[in-house]
């Protein structure tokens, strides 16, 4: 049988070792768990970039499960208001502004207004009335690479920043297009992406390593507490 390094940080290490997990057991489930996840992913991927491909409900129902509230109402309020492809798609995230596609583009010194006024709206919708069957090839295909940002950065869910990514691929979009008008292209973008999820990966950590801090002083405290009752008790 194949055998494949796991590499974990001290504390996870001890910790396993600790209470004496079956290791290769939990890792053989998860490892077949991701490669079905990423392989249905990379599917979808496919399918989208296909102008042939009319998604189903269920496709529709699967990818919409892993976005974020604030893209799936961007996405949605752009489609009932007609606005389709990229172009539409980018300044959507602009004007909701309160995501972090948006704020990654202001941290690198994106002037949003100045983003907003260089797009441009020259995509042809593609026939349908449906999620996703209303966007246009460049947006299906945005999508798409967003999909594969999202797993190539190991993200469990499709968020405004991947989809900022997704964007950015394709320089012959509206949205590519305007993008690089102000100096913004998938790879920056993607590396921004890939910075602001370990900052905010080693944030949580710490709020973790905070609250366990906390629960040890209430502890402490309680068991002084208690041994202060006992010795009265005497």
């Amino acid at each position: 049988m194949p055998k494949i390094n796991v590499y974990l940080p001290d504390e996870l290490a001890a910790a396993v070792k600790a209470v004496d997990l079956p290791v290769s057991a939990i890792c053989q489930k998860a490892l077949a768990d991701a490669v079905r996840t990423v392989g249905r992913a990379r599917q979808g991927i496919k399918a989208l970039r296909d102008p042939s491909f009319e998604p189903s409900p269920a496709f529709v129902e699967r990818v919409s499960g892993h976005m974020t509230a604030r893209l799936q109402g961007v996405l949605t309020t752009c489609l009932a208001a007609g606005r389709t492809g990229t172009g539409e798609l980018l300044v959507g995230l602009i004007d909701e502004r309160d995501n972090l596609g948006v704020r990654l583009l202001e941290a690198s010194g994106v002037d949003l207004d100045e983003l907003r006024s260089a797009v441009s709206f020259t995509e042809e919708s593609q026939p349908g009335e449906a999620l996703w069957s209303g966007l246009t090839l460049p947006a299906r295909s945005a999508f798409a690479s967003a999909l594969e940002a999202s797993i190539e950065l190991g993200h469990n869910y499709l968020g405004c920043e991947h989809v900022v990514v997704g964007l950015a691929a394709d320089a012959s979009s509206d949205a590519g297009r305007a993008l690089r008008a102000v100096g913004v292209d998938n790879t920056a973008v993607l590396r921004a992406v890939a910075s602001a999820a370990a900052g905010i990966t080693q944030v949580r950590r710490s709020e973790a390593v905070s609250q366990v801090d906390k629960l040890d002083v209430v502890l402490t405290r309680l068991a002084a507490i208690e041994r202060r009752l006992e010795a009265a008790n005497l």
